[in-house]
C-alpha cells in the first residue's frame, strides 16, 4: 500500500544519509516491536488453557495479532528501502515483479482484516450485552467470521496481482499500480469499505453503549455475578472504541496521502516532513494494540500472570536443579580429595 507513494513523494532524496538512517532506525524499531509484542500475545493466548481465555472475543485478539505480525513483517523491509535506499525497488526481473504484485497484495489485506476483526468484536459484544444468557457466537461461528475477515480483502486485493508492476520514473524504479484510473478506483472502494465499517461499529457502539448505560440489577443472589459480567462487558467496550480510535487516527494520516496523490493536491500535504510522521503513525497501530488489551481486557491480564507465573516457576526449578546437581558435585570432589590425600599418605 504504501509503495504507491514512492515514485511521486520524493520525500527522502534531498536529506543526508544519517537523517534518513535516524527515520529508518525509528520505523523499523516500531516495527520490530510490533512483532515481538503481538508474537508474544498469540504464545500467551495458546499457552494458557484456561476457559476464559476460550472466547470469541479472545479468538479475534489473535486474529488481529496475526494481521499486525503479518503487517509487520511485511513492513520492515520497507522501512529500509523508503530511506536507506532512497525509496529505489533494486530487485527486477520477474522476481521484482512477482514480489511487488505480492506485496501490494498483502499491504491491503492486513488494513482490511484488522478493520473487519474490530467490526466482528462489536457484533459479538452486542450479542453479549443483550442476549448474556445465549451463545450466539459459537467457536464454529467464530472461526468461521475470522475466515471472512481474510476473505473479503483477499477478493478485494486480488486485482492487485494483475495490475501491479514496476514502474520507472525519473531514473527511479518503484512498485506501484500501471493504470492511474485503476488506482483511483481503488481508493474509492477503500474509503467506502473504511466508511462503511465505521458508520456499521459506531451504530453497534451506540446500541452497547445505551444498554450498558441503563442497565438496572435487582436484588438478589445472582447480582454480583451480573455486576462482574457487566463490569466485563464495560471493560471490552472501552477497548472496542479505543481500538477503533487508534486504528484511524493511524491509517487516516497515510490513506489521505494516498487519496491526494490519486487525487492530485499532495503538494498541499507535503510540509514539515508529514510523509515520515504518518508512515511513523501507520507502523504504531500494531504496537499500539496490544497495550490496549493489556489494559482493558482482564483475561489477557490474567494470563500474561500465569505465563509469567510459569517462567518463574521453571525458572525457579532450574535454579534448584543446578544448585543440587552443583553441590553433589562439590561432594563429589571433596570425596576425592580426601581419597587422594589418604593414599598419599
Amino acid at each position: 500500500m504504501e509503495n504507491s507513494t514512492n515514485s511521486s513523494t520524493g520525500g527522502s532524496q534531498g536529506e543526508s544519509f544519517e537523517f534518513r538512517l535516524t527515520k529508518a532506525t525509528i520505523c523499523m524499531f516500531v516495527l520490530v516491536t510490533s512483532l515481538i509484542e503481538n508474537m508474544l500475545v498469540l504464545v500467551i493466548l495458546k499457552k494458557n488453557h484456561q476457559n476464559r481465555m476460550r472466547t470469541a472475543n479472545t479468538f479475534f485478539i489473535a486474529n488481529m495479532s496475526v494481521a499486525d505480525v503479518l503487517f509487520a513483517l511485511q513492513n520492515i523491509p520497507h522501512a529500509y528501502n523508503n530511506y536507506l535506499l532512497k525509496e529505489q525497488w533494486n530487485l527486477q526481473g520477474w522476481v521484482g515483479i512477482a514480489l511487488c504484485k505480492i506485496d501490494m497484495f498483502f499491504s491491503l489485506i492486513t488494513i482490511v482484516t484488522g478493520n473487519l476483526t474490530i467490526l466482528a468484536i462489536a457484533v459479538d459484544r452486542v450479542f453479549a450485552v443483550y442476549v448474556p444468557l445465549k451463545k450466539i457466537i459459537t467457536r464454529r461461528i467464530c472461526f468461521m467470521i475470522i475466515f471472512v475477515t481474510w476473505l473479503i480483502p483477499t477478493l478485494f486485493a486480488s486485482p492487485l496481482l494483475y495490475y501491479g508492476d514496476l514502474i520507472i520514473r525519473n531514473g527511479v524504479t518503484s512498485c506501484n499500480l500501471t493504470d492511474r484510473r485503476i488506482l483511483k478506483t481503488w481508493y474509492m472502494v477503500l474509503a467506502g469499505i473504511l466508511a462503511t465499517t465505521l458508520a456499521t461499529i459506531l451504530a453497534l457502539y451506540t446500541a452497547i453503549g445505551f444498554k450498558l448505560s441503563g442497565r438496572k440489577f435487582p436484588g438478589n443472589a445472582s447480582q454480583k455475578n451480573r455486576e462482574r459480567r457487566l463490569k466485563r462487558n464495560r471493560d471490552i467496550f472501552k477497548m472496542l472504541i479505543t481500538l477503533i480510535v487508534v486504528f484511524y487516527i493511524c491509517s487516516l494520516p497515510i490513506l489521505s496521502l494516498h487519496v491526494s496523490l490519486v487525487l492530485g493536491f499532495y503538494e498541499l500535504l507535503k510540509i514539515n516532513h508529514i510523509r515520515f510522521i504518518a508512515f511513523l503513525l501507520y507502523f504504531s497501530n500494531g504496537a499500539i494494540n496490544p497495550i490496549i488489551y493489556l489494559i482493558f481486557n482482564e483475561s489477557f491480564r490474567d494470563g500474561i500472570k500465569a505465563a509469567l507465573s510459569h517462567c518463574k516457576c521453571s525458572r525457579s526449578l532450574a535454579y534448584s536443579v543446578e544448585t543440587e546437581a552443583a553441590a553433589r558435585k562439590k561432594s563429589t570432589d571433596d570425596g576425592n580429595d580426601g581419597l587422594r590425600s589418604s593414599t598419599q599418605l
